[in-house]
């Protein structure tokens, strides 16, 4: 696949402002530092130019190596392909970097796309916030914990989600919208299973926009939800006082319409025909 130096289009998410800002406000051009600099970078482009058919032995050996290995990622991603450091989790794959001749340095330490993109710039991505992630990142127990550790930073540290709000604005897009798509199929498609495993049993699954599916098939939902309505939110003593006073307004007043439609075809005689068969029970 050919890969154009001007195929970039420029958005904006999936970094840390603050890191980005401390980066770009480092010194990258002074003294016997910089002069070492431009040499690796000259190798770099007579590689990419074709004077050189590889890189020197041992040029990515050991720390001074993964020094080397930074200042030719910064110069590719910022210089040579014009990247803004905001865009390169959008921008930036594994593709990308080994059509680039990157991918033998990157084998050298045994690293994957995004730990070259990590060394070159420490601190400021999250492994998450790319389009590609390394095979197997999300799975078994420790990827699982890693997708859990991802969405909980998003909703505490880049987004200051008040706790409360997260039934009302963790929804199918808000992964979408933060790169976190790939996240969300795995651990099942479903805000309310995701976040209950972030935060155990600190929501109710009718709190969300969205239940699970068929989540309103199973009596048990029903009659949990319905008691939260009836005796936590509304305030009732008893099913006897409930189906006297309830109305419609109670549903849409502690969002809970999804409960009357789907268990009750939204009429509210069903509601209370519901009720009475609770009182039989007591």
């Amino acid at each position: 696949m050919e890969i154009s130096r001007q195929s970039f289009k420029f958005g904006s998410r999936g970094y840390d402002n603050q890191a980005v800002r401390d980066y770009s406000s480092m010194d990258r051009t002074g003294g016997m530092e910089m002069t070492e600099q431009e040499k690796v970078i000259q190798v770099y482009q007579d590689v990419l130019d074709g004077k050189r058919s590889r890189f020197p032995n041992y040029f990515f050996v050991g720390e001074r190596g993964k020094k080397y290995l930074a200042y030719i990622t910064r110069y590719l991603i910022e210089d040579y392909l014009g990247i803004p450091l905001e865009e390169i989790p959008r921008c930036v794959s594994a593709e990308i970097l080994w059509h680039y001749r990157l991918r033998p340095p990157a084998m050298t330490h045994g690293w994957n796309f995004i730990q070259v993109i990590q060394n070159a710039y420490p601190g400021i991505f999250e492994p998450w916030a790319f389009k590609q992630v390394s095979n197997g990142y999300w799975q078994r127990e420790e990827g699982q914990q890693r997708a859990l550790d991802a969405i909980r930073y998003v909703i505490e540290e880049k987004c200051r989600i008040p706790h409360k709000e997260i039934p009302l604005r963790i929804t199918n897009h808000f992964f979408k919208q933060h790169g976190l798509r790939g996240v969300f199929n795995r651990l099942g498609q479903s805000p309310y299973y995701i976040i209950d495993m972030i935060y155990p049993g600190q929501f109710k699954a009718w709190e969300f926009h969205t239940v699970p599916m068929n989540f309103w098939r199973d009596p048990d939902h029903v009659k949990q939800a319905m008691d939260w309505l009836l005796f936590e939110k509304s305030g009732f003593s008893s099913y006897h006082e409930a189906v006297k006073k309830l109305t419609l307004r109670y549903f849409f007043q502690y969002r809970c319409t999804g409960l009357l439609q789907r268990a009750f075809d939204g009429k509210l005689q069903k509601v209370k025909e519901w009720i009475l068969e609770q009182q039989t029970w007591i």
